[in-house]
């Protein structure tokens, strides 16, 4: 039924479109217990910010399949409704229920300690990346490069809001050796260098930020296009700092 309704149904379709939510409430009519069907109703409602239609489904295909979608309502509450506290308690039970796992390619502790940076409990999102940075590596330090950029980089916020320059400089410029135009890591690199009142760098980053964004570089991010990524920088904020 799934692949009749799902996978080869409203799949088939666009969620902007009728056929979409035909499939899904077809499925949930004649099998009312398929987790997905509900996860799947949700999509639109997600994509377009009507979170009062979309999380009652969410919490419906947690209740039928909690191993399958409590992370993913995790994500969905750091990423799009910012309920930092919920999505804290959501990747918790998720740890219990499919340990050390991830969700839209990244660890459960990842999304944890944006939560905890957010939340300003830098000292729990700390040990967030720290377990993050871990998993990823297999704990071996050889295996440092294979740690997500995006990792890197907000390893290198907190550390920047924590006012360790030289952490905070470390990780940005680990991020900046993978991805080297990624407007976000330039950006809080200049901030750390005019925390240092290093003009000349503060200056040489933020112009390469400005320009990477310009160019349409971003924290690469499949939901990017709907939702803020905690701490995402623009193209606005960018050229204010370039005029203080």
């Amino acid at each position: 039924m799934i692949e009749k309704y799902i996978d080869n149904g409203a799949e088939k379709n666009n969620y902007n479109g009728p056929g979409w939510q035909l499939y899904c409430d077809s499925l949930i009519r004649l099998c009312p217990n398929i987790a997905i069907a509900y996860q799947h109703k949700a999509i639109p409602y997600i994509k377009y910010g009507d979170y009062a239609r979309a999380f009652p489904l969410e919490d419906k295909a947690v209740e039928l399949a909690p191993k399958q979608w409590t992370a993913y309502r995790g994500f969905l509450k750091c990423i799009f409704t910012k309920d930092y506290e919920g999505a804290i308690i959501d990747f918790q039970k998720a740890q219990l229920l499919t340990p050390n796992n991830y969700e839209m390619d990244h660890t459960y502790f990842f999304y944890e300690g944006l939560c905890n940076l957010e939340l300003g409990d830098y000292s729990k999102a700390e040990e967030n990346f720290k377990k993050d940075i871990f998993l990823q590596s297999c704990g071996a330090a050889q295996k440092q490069n294979d740690v997500h950029f995006n990792t890197l980089l907000y390893a290198g916020i907190l550390y920047y809001e924590m006012n360790e320059n030289d952490k905070a400089k470390e990780y940005l410029l680990k991020c900046l050796a993978i991805y080297k135009e990624l407007p976000d890591a330039n950006y809080y690199l200049a901030l750390v260098y005019k925390r240092e009142n290093n003009i000349e760098l503060k200056n040489k980053y933020l112009l390469i930020a400005k320009q990477s964004k310009s160019n349409g570089y971003s924290l690469s991010e499949d939901n990017i296009f709907y939702a803020y990524y905690p701490h995402q920088v623009t193209l606005y904020e960018i050229g204010k700092e370039l005029q203080k």
